[in-house]
This record gives C-alpha cells, sequence and structure tokens, in this order.
C-alpha cells in the first residue's frame, strides 16, 4: 500500500479509530515507539544512549576471535535514518566512527572497507550537521575525529 493510499484510509478514519491505531502501533512496532516519543515531547538523548550501547556492542571486537561486527552496527544506523531524526542520526555517526577509530587505535585494525564504511558515515554525519545548522556545536568533535583519522592516514574533512 502507497502512502497516498494509507492518507486516503486515514482520511476515512473517525477519530477514536485513529487513536486505536496510533496505541496499536505504539505498543507493537518498537521503531513507532521511539519515532512517537519523541514527537511527544521525550527527549532525543534518551535514543542516544539506546543506540550508542547497541552500536558499541557490535563495534568492539567480541569472543575469542576477536570478531568485528561493526555492519550490524551500520544497519542499526540506517535503521535509525528511517525515523528522519537527523539529530540523532548525527550522534550515532559520530560515535560510530569515533569507536571505529578506537579499534584502529588499541588493535591496529586495517581494511580498506572498514576505512571506506568510515569515510561514508563521516559524509553522512557532516551532511546531517549542516542540515540542522550545527556546525559550530559539532564543530571540537569534528576536528578531534579529523585528526585521529589522519593519524591513521584517512582524510576525513568537511
Amino acid at each position: 500500500m502507497g502512502l497516498r493510499d494509507v492518507k486516503r484510509e486515514l482520511n476515512k478514519m473517525e477519530k477514536t479509530e485513529m487513536i486505536k491505531l496510533i496505541s496499536e502501533m505504539y505498543s507493537k512496532i518498537p521503531s513507532a515507539k521511539e519515532f512517537l516519543d519523541i514527537f511527544s515531547g521525550v527527549k532525543i538523548e534518551t535514543l542516544v544512549k539506546k543506540y550508542k550501547r547497541e552500536i558499541e556492542r557490535y563495534v568492539y571486537p567480541s569472543g575469542r576471535e576477536m570478531v568485528l561486527r561493526e555492519s550490524e552496527a551500520r544497519k542499526i544506523i540506517r535503521t535509525v535514518r528511517k525515523m528522519k531524526i537527523t539529530e540523532l542520526n548525527v550522534e550515532l555517526e559520530l560515535y560510530y566512527i569515533e569507536c571505529c577509530l578506537e579499534i584502529i587505535q588499541n588493535f591496529g585494525y586495517f581494511d580498506d572497507k572498514y576505512y571506506v564504511a568510515i569515510g561514508k558515515m563521516f559524509d553522512s554525519a557532516i551532511s546531517g550537521i549542516a542540515e540542522i545548522g550545527e556546525e559550530e556545536k559539532y564543530e571540537d568533535r569534528i576536528n578531534a575525529i579529523s585528526y585521529a583519522a589522519s593519524e591513521y592516514g584517512m582524510e576525513l574533512y568537511c
């Protein structure tokens, strides 16, 4: 069903039916709950903390084999992007980059695909920062990331 069809169906519904539908979505669909929480005033910081823990769990090596599962962290970020909450996206993207740079520093990890993923994430974060007009707020953090990346041969500049 397309967006137009959804709008048409919603226009046919009475207010109580819509409230019931939204309530069901809230209780059954985690991403809908998070979106509605922000819509109703829950602070973004709450979601940032939640997702940072998840990202960290996947980015840092685990098990005897020290397996990296950063692709799972990127999946989380892609899912969050669908909520279209730019400030949340930027925070998670920058955190992902910081974690990855820490892996490179601590374990000497080198992989071209890993570096490319970090670069793409950085570009996305920079675009998001420009979109919300918060360049000054993130300036120090971006500079620290750029400096750390340059030590490993990566050029992350805005």
